[in-house]
């Protein structure tokens, strides 16, 4: 099996990567007001600094006085960020994304986003447009989605691992059975006794095949589906040689006129609703597994000041974060009289950033995602995090009932 071909990134922080390019996809801005920023680790400190304080400076030959200032303002925003974290970039780069996201004409909304790629950026890019440029995430896009895929009858089989649309061959393997016509001279039982252990040696063969390729990427499969013609499938499945670890891991079985490549590609096409099923399944435990603790054992937090609380203590295992959450965390700093503060509101909202103690407009120091902080958090603590769709019935429940956060505690 080739290595490189098991997705390494956590489920959750893809979720939250797709989360926010389809947020920064929905913006436009009037004219070229929306910055879009790539450094790649390692880029030069002086020079991306000198570049953007060209930048600011060449902006002012811009004609339109609010595009001029929204540009400006969107600079300046990017610079105190870079200074604020020391340039200290992470090991797979930074994008920033800085402008007017107001749709009122004449309106200001001077907003900051950071994403963090999912793979090595390699890009260094400044882009100014009415929209963002994402194309260099867009193109890191991955799924976790991973399933085996066997194809096997008495003659052959076909090993694949499948992952989002593609599929990679694994494995290949031709079998020594003879057809049911017998050779001359043969007794009936002595041939009949060859080809069954020709059979089994094809199966256990295969199993091995199968066992050696699967075990190693065992958590990262979300399900095995077994495919052929007749009762073959069937039959393999009974000779029990695949790895306990895998049994449970078996979506089902599909019937498929072919068991070579063609056939993986059958086998693909038929499975669709046991996959897509499997997503679900997968989510629907989750949420049933904290609504269980809830009822029957206690070792559940809900609601979000009980869940933070309960996270920052160490106490939860698996916090479930609803993708319904939209919120942002701002860090506010005055620059007349040193005031902090820190708001969480709804993305679509605009910071008060009226100083309470003088009056004077505050900077934003930090624009974070909320889901990203609570992620963060989560990490450091050593827990699981998982983002919960509201795709299925259990989902909307968890949104609507319980707010979208809450956590299965280790204890209570």
């Amino acid at each position: 099996m080739k290595k490189d071909f098991i997705v390494e990134i956590d489920e959750s922080e893809l979720n939250l990567f797709n989360k926010k390019l389809r947020t920064l996809s929905s913006f436009k801005g009037n004219g070229t007001e929306l910055i879009s920023l790539y450094i790649p680790y390692g880029a030069d400190r002086s020079a991306i600094m000198t570049q953007l304080t060209n930048e600011k400076s060449q902006s002012s030959n811009i004609k339109d006085p609010n595009t001029r200032k929204n540009v400006q303002s969107a600079l300046k925003r990017i610079i105190n960020l870079l200074k604020q974290i020391d340039f200290k970039i992470p090991q797979n780069g930074l994008a920033i994304f800085c402008g007017n996201i107001s749709k009122q004409p004449g309106k200001s909304d001077i907003r900051l986003f950071t994403v963090v790629p999912i793979k090595k950026l390699e890009t260094k890019m400044y882009w100014c447009d009415s929209e963002f440029n994402l194309e260099p995430l867009k193109q890191m896009i991955i799924t976790t989605e991973i399933y085996g895929i066997i194809a096997i009858d008495k003659n052959e089989a076909t090993v694949a691992i499948l992952k989002g649309k593609t599929y990679d061959i694994v494995g290949r393997f031709k079998s020594n059975v003879a057809g049911k016509q017998r050779a001359g001279g043969q007794s009936a039982k002595r041939f009949e006794r060859l080809r069954e252990e020709a059979e089994h040696n094809f199966y256990k063969k295969v199993s091995e095949a199968v066992n050696q390729a699967f075990v190693p990427y065992e958590s990262k499969l979300n399900g095995i589906i077994i495919a052929g013609p007749g009762f073959t499938k069937e039959t393999f499945l009974e000779k029990d040689f695949l790895d306990y670890r895998l049994k449970n891991k078996i979506l089902g079985l599909v019937n498929t006129s072919y068991t070579d490549e063609y056939g993986i590609k059958e086998a693909i096409e038929r499975s669709k609703d046991l996959l897509k099923n499997a997503s679900i399944i997968r989510e629907k435990e989750l949420v049933n597994e904290f609504l269980a603790s809830v009822i029957k054992t206690g070792l559940a937090v809900y609601g979000e000041k009980e869940t933070i609380d309960a996270l920052n203590a160490g106490k939860v295992a698996t916090l479930l974060l609803s993708e319904k959450i939209n919120k942002t965390v701002y860090k506010l700093k005055c620059p007349n009289c040193g005031f902090e503060k820190t708001l969480v509101i709804d993305e679509s909202e605009a910071p008060n950033l009226k100083c309470d103690n003088c009056g004077s407009e505050m900077e934003i120091v930090e624009e974070v995602d909320y889901i990203e902080l609570l992620m963060g958090k989560a990490k450091k603590m050593g827990t699981k995090t998982a983002i919960i769709s509201t795709e299925t019935d259990e989902g909307e429940q968890f949104w609507k009932t319980f707010g979208g956060i809450a956590g299965v505690l280790r204890y209570r």
